[in-house]
């Protein structure tokens, strides 16, 4: 029996690199969310840290006092901008991890058909074996058959 050939095993390299590619993707755009996340926390914490500064400092001016409303009303639309970031980098997230998932899946597919077609070749080429085991022992049983006639 020849050698067990997958005629689709370029097709299956293919899928591979595509997932390969589409994992490739999908950790850049994790990498990209928690980084828009890393980013808004930090502009959170830094808002805080300077209205803590400003309420805990023993005499505050009154041009600093005067600058917090402007300074509170920047803030937020910089975290509004922050926080659209990060939500719009978690739908591509989303998106991408689908991508990948499917890719995945496609890749899954290839390989069950491959490893059925390598059971049904396992099983051809032991039904062959056992019928020229059969046939080898047939003809040894014969020939002894036919000796022992002759004899």
């Amino acid at each position: 029996m020849t050698p067990f050939h997958f005629r689709l095993q370029k097709v299956l390299d293919w899928y591979r690199k595509q997932c390969e590619i589409e994992e490739e993707r999908l950790r850049l755009a994790a990498e990209r969310t928690a980084q828009s996340k890393l980013a808004l926390e930090r502009h959170q914490r830094d808002v805080l840290a300077r209205q803590m500064e400003l309420i805990h400092s023993p005499q505050p001016q009154a041009y600093e006092l005067a600058a917090l409303g402007p300074f509170c009303r920047m803030a937020k639309q910089r975290e509004v901008q922050l926080r659209q970031k990060w939500r719009k980098t978690e739908q591509e997230l989303d998106h991408q991890r689908a991508v990948a998932q499917a890719s995945q899946r496609r890749v899954r597919l290839v390989e069950n058909l491959r490893d059925r077609r390598l059971s049904e070749y396992q099983y051809q080429a032991d039904r062959e074996l056992e019928e020229l085991a059969s046939e080898a022992y047939l003809a040894g049983f014969a020939r002894r058959l036919n000796n022992k006639s002759t004899a």
